[in-house]
């Protein structure tokens, strides 16, 4: 295996791994020595940097993000954790890798695994807000881009590395990763590798089954690079995991997803007069992956993507900068469902189909309910074009900052075709029939800097999504979730018109954030709960309906220095959002409000910190879903960094949920089932030359 191969060339050669601290960067301009896909942004950017990750023990990408203000986790357990922005989640927030979707199904349901791994990350970047011109139309909640040094922007001449070992006490979870990367100031080589594994996880007092995990999986890239001309390089990167999903009748249930990826990336610096950069991003992503109920796999899910972003940034034009470009994406999702076992995705096209509704539907409590393969073979396709400008702008003796401008729009196509379903479950020939989409967006930024210390940002945007092709055509089982999800082919695009208006103050000892935030929405599109069981298993049902809603909310982070070993940090966070029509008023899964109160104490070697954070219960709650009762826990950590033969070497001892308190993750489809996990002990170190 590619991973097997890449992990030994990695161990045997030594490595290095990223290092910095969680920032927020609410700078025009992101200027640092790392690799970056959000330079010439006016949005506040959190950036969780190399130093941060060096240091975290976190297994997943939402675990690693959610102490963060306006951050949760959508998670059961280690196996699975996808961010959730103020509120937001699914397809309205883009997990990318490198400046590209990471293009897996995490955003088709709960029990998918992002194809994310933040073992060997460089660095994590996070929009806060409507990122949808330059990253997409779906992008309404934001991005979240993990970045890795596969692909080398800027010439190395030395061999860098990095080797890292963890164990855990509450799952006797392990982890192994280390990296590679070699250059001689023209060609520089990248190589990554990691193995983690888990058992079944505890909360405060039981273990919970079935939540153990396994992923491995490794990378290989190659770059030619020039200070004068830019770069260009490709990488392939092979991940695989294996992870049991917890139930009420701890049914061996697991997911096993597969993921190839191959990126290209280039950067032309000034190839003409008046343009500055031409950057251009391809990759082609091979994903698939099977629900089991051991030993029978009763669901296969294959998706071929392929993906071209090419932008140039052109010079001042009567003091107005920015970037246009052209973004084109194109996605199949084919898969097949069946009790008695799947081996391949089926095909019927053999069969003759007069263009009717197939005979095999089960009418219950107003709803159409089928047993077949649920979505036929869809194809999205994509095309964007967008266009950024910004332009400083001052006022003589008052003030000074950056005004920006964005519009973007997508033709979006979706066909479907019903040769993986048999005749006697489909519907008519009407309902396969093309469906196509317009969105539009329409941003517009302003940052006021007041004083040295103080600045003040303002961000408006009309964005719009288009749905997606699982949330049009789905019909059947999620065997992972114990689910049955409705479809509904008439859902159209979502308009959000939002505002973000966010105030930092800071000095040499503190930094202050504060953030208000409304989004409203028309026809938001939410998975509903509905009042009925599905015929077939007696497992709840939902679909995609649309209403009006709105999202208002606030956060707020306070960094002090007391002394020159001592710090403190506080943070807060809340969002609340209803809908706006009929009277279901809550939005499903709404994260509570959340605090944290961090103290720090660093002295010569030593790094000792300890954080409690409060959840509060979350008692708005959406027709027939359950409320959850706030906690909080108490985390201790330590680290020691030393030098052995002249190679920095970092030991982390952590005591996560110290008084092994009880609580469950409101915004999680399994928290009934998977409570959050109880006292944990995680003793990690790491080596870098």
């Amino acid at each position: 295996m590619l991973y097997r191969f890449i992990s030994m060339c990695s161990l045997c050669s030594g490595l290095l791994m990223p290092s910095v601290h969680a920032t927020e960067l609410d700078t025009v301009v992101i200027k640092s020595t790392h690799q970056s896909s959000m330079r010439n942004i006016v949005q506040p950017v959190l950036v969780v940097d190399e130093e941060a990750l060096k240091k975290s023990q976190a297994k997943s990408l939402g675990e690693l993000l959610e102490q963060q203000p306006g951050i949760s986790n959508a998670s059961f357990g280690p196996g699975v954790g996808r961010p959730v922005l103020r509120g937001l989640s699914g397809s309205r927030v883009k997990t990318m890798v490198n400046g590209q979707d990471s293009s897996d199904l995490s955003a088709m349901s709960s029990d998918h695994a992002p194809m994310v791994e933040i073992t060997n990350a460089q660095q994590v970047e996070v929009i806060l807000g409507p990122a949808t011109v330059l990253y997409g139309s779906g992008a309404i909640g934001g991005i979240v881009n993990v970045l890795d040094r596969s692909i080398h922007h800027f010439p190395i001449d030395e061999v860098q590395g990095s080797i890292k070992a963890g164990i855990n006490s509450n799952d006797q979870a392990q982890v192994l990763a280390a990296e590679l990367n070699a250059g001689n100031g023209e060609w520089a080589m990248h190589l990554n590798g990691f193995d983690k594994s888990s058992n079944d996880y505890h909360s405060n007092k039981d273990r919970v089954e079935n939540s153990d995990t396994k992923s491995q999986g490794g990378g290989i890239g190659i770059s030619r690079t020039s200070n004068e001309y830019g770069f260009i390089g490709m990488s392939i990167h092979v991940i695989e995991q294996d992870y049991g999903v917890p139930n009420l009748n701890n049914m061996p249930t697991r997911v096993r997803p597969k993921q190839t990826r191959i990126q290209l990336s280039s950067s032309w610096l000034n190839p003409i007069v008046g343009i500055e950069n031409w950057e251009t991003h391809v990759s082609h992503i091979d994903y698939e992956h099977d629900e089991l109920t051991v030993p029978v796999t009763e669901g296969l899910f294959d998706k071929e993507s392929f993906e071209v972003n090419s932008k140039l940034q052109h010079s001042s034009i009567t003091g107005w900068q920015g970037t246009l470009g052209i973004h084109f994406s194109q996605q199949e999702i084919k898969l097949c469902h069946d009790h008695s076992g799947c081996s391949q995705i089926p095909d019927y096209s053999d069969q003759t189909w007069n263009g009717e509704q197939g005979n095999l539907f089960t009418y219950k409590e107003g709803f159409q309910f089928v047993h077949d393969t649920p979505m036929p073979i869809t194809k999205s396709t994509n095309v964007g074009y967008f266009l950024v400008e910004n332009k400083p702008w001052k006022i003589n003796g008052f003030a000074e900052g950056l005004f920006e401008l964005g519009a973007r729009i997508d033709a979006k196509t979706i066909t479907a075709d019903p040769v993986s379903i048999q005749p006697s479950s489909r519907r008519s020939q009407a309902y396969y029939e093309d469906k196509h989409f317009l969105p539009t967006t329409f941003s517009a930024a302003s940052i006021w800097n007041i004083s040295d210390g103080q600045r003040l940002s303002l961000n408006v945007s009309r964005a719009q999504r288009a749905p997606d092709a699982e949330e049009m055509y789905w019909n059947g089982d999620h065997h992972a979730t114990f689910s049955y999800q409705l479809d509904n082919i008439n859902l159209n695009e979502e308009t959000a018109y939002t505002a973000d208006l966010i105030w930092n103050v800071s000095s040499d000892n503190y930094f202050v954030r504060s953030a208000i935030y409304h989004y409203l929405f028309d026809d938001f599109i939410y998975n509903d709960l509905k009042e009925a069981t599905d015929p077939y298993h007696g497992n709840a049902v939902y679909q995609h309906e649309q209403k009006d809603a709105r999202f208002f909310g606030f956060e707020f982070s306070w960094e002090q220095r007391l002394s020159n070993t001592i710090s403190t940090e506080l943070s807060l966070d809340a969002v609340r959002a209803e809908l706006l029509e009929g009277d279901e008023k809550h939005i499903p899964r709404l994260p509570p409000a959340t605090a944290s109160f961090n103290i720090n104490w660093q002295k010569n070697n030593w790094i000792v910190s300890a954080t409690n954070r409060w959840v509060a219960t979350q008692d708005r709650v959406s027709r027939n879903e359950s409320a959850t009762s706030g906690f909080q826990e108490l985390d201790l950590k330590a680290d020691y960094t030393t030098r052995v033969f002249n190679k920095e070497l970092t030991t982390s001892l952590t005591i996560n949920n110290v008084f092994n308190s009880a609580g469950t993750n409101h915004v999680s489809y399994l928290k009934e089932f998977a409570p959050n996990s109880g006292r944990n002990i995680q003793l990690q170190t790491q080596l870098y030359y």
